[in-house]
């Protein structure tokens, strides 16, 4: 496979299987403050947003065997927790708030012609 092949492969399926997914907010945060209504994304927020996807999927692949190894619920709770934090950090220092990364992912996975232009800027 080609390298562009593996960055297609890996845009759809980070899209497909929702690895771009809601990222957690802290604890006070309430259901309704994870995301932010962003119904018809600009270009520069898809560009942020695919960015950020980017990032998130290489950090959920650097802990996924770290996740599988953790002996008990706890321990997978612990590498859960850094994950999201790191992923929360990502998010931010590409210029988005976690509420319009999750907004905005929602808007990808209800919308599929959204869902094709975020894969193909994820693939780039």
């Amino acid at each position: 496979m080609n390298h562009q092949r593996i960055k297609a492969f890996l845009a759809s399926s980070v899209i497909a299987l929702g690895l771009a997914g809601p990222l957690a907010m802290p604890q006070a945060a309430s259901a309704q403050a994870m995301y932010e209504a962003v119904d018809n994304p600009t270009d520069e927020q898809l560009q942020r947003y695919s960015e950020a996807v980017r990032k998130v999927s290489a950090i959920a692949a650097e802990y996924q065997p770290r996740l599988e190894a953790a002996q008990d619920e706890p321990a997978k709770q612990a590498v859960r927790v850094e994950a999201d934090q790191k992923m929360v950090s990502e998010v931010e220092a590409g210029g988005m708030s976690v509420a319009e990364y999750n907004g905005i992912g929602r808007a990808v996975r209800q919308n599929p012609e959204l869902r094709k232009k975020v894969e193909r800027m994820v693939s780039q």
